[in-house]
């Protein structure tokens, strides 16, 4: 990211987190479609001519603002704790710590809450531009976190016969498919596909599958 934007990274500190803020408003608050560059060069203080100079197109201003918040959230996740280990491998529960990961995400968007807006809504977008880039970095960042969360972890409190590995692909299938199920409701209920995404309504109907799944595959004595 650093060669590639190398005229972006070049800039004073200022001019840089000028330039995030305003793409992670805009495109967070409109979406990736219905975004203005207009507005964002406005809000940025620069030219529009400026900020191709810097990224080329709007489609890689999205991409490298989504791996940049993707990135900051790593670092938030990973935080150590005062033993220099991450706080959230400190739970050695698979649920707490998918629960601790949940709550270091969400905290992200109350201390960021431009790039807060523009994470919960980002990895969901719909765009045809941007869909398929979102998807196979979603891909990326799921394959490298993996091998990091089952670090230590109660495996043994799963029902004899099941799989930890596969119980966490479902949950991550489970995510999807609560916000494509909000977004079907939405589309019926509003006849409007770009209606905004409930994030709360997401993480509400997330977390009720989540427990079902932990009940159904943790032995009774862990629940």
């Amino acid at each position: 990211m650093i060669c590639i934007y190398e005229r972006f990274e070049n800039l004073d500190e200022a001019k840089k987190h000028a330039i995030l803020n305003a793409g992670f408003r805009i495109f967070g608050e409109y979406g990736y479609s219905k975004a203005s560059i207009e507005d964002m060069v406005k809000e940025a203080g620069i030219s529009k001519g400026s900020l191709f100079y810097y990224f080329g197109s709007k489609k890689n201003y999205f991409l490298f603002l989504y791996e940049y918040a993707a990135n900051m959230m790593k670092q938030l996740v990973d935080g150590p704790g005062e033993d220099r280990i991450s706080s959230y491998l400190d739970k050695t529960d698979f649920f707490e710590r998918l629960e601790d990961i949940k709550n270091r995400k969400m905290k992200m968007t109350i201390l960021h809450p431009y790039m807060g807006d523009f994470i919960k809504k980002a990895p969901f977008e719909a765009a045809k531009d941007v869909y398929k880039d979102i998807q196979l970095i979603n891909q990326r960042l799921a394959h490298e976190r993996i091998t990091d969360f089952f670090d230590n972890l109660d495996v043994y409190k799963f029902k004899d016969g099941v799989d930890p590995y596969m119980v966490l692909q479902l949950i991550s299938w489970c995510s999807e498919g609560v916000v494509n199920q909000i977004q079907l409701k939405n589309l019926i209920s509003q006849k409007d596909k770009n209606t905004e995404l409930d994030y709360n309504e997401v993480i509400q109907l997330y977390d009720k599958y989540v427990d079902m799944i932990k009940r159904n595959f943790y032995k009774e004595e862990y629940l």
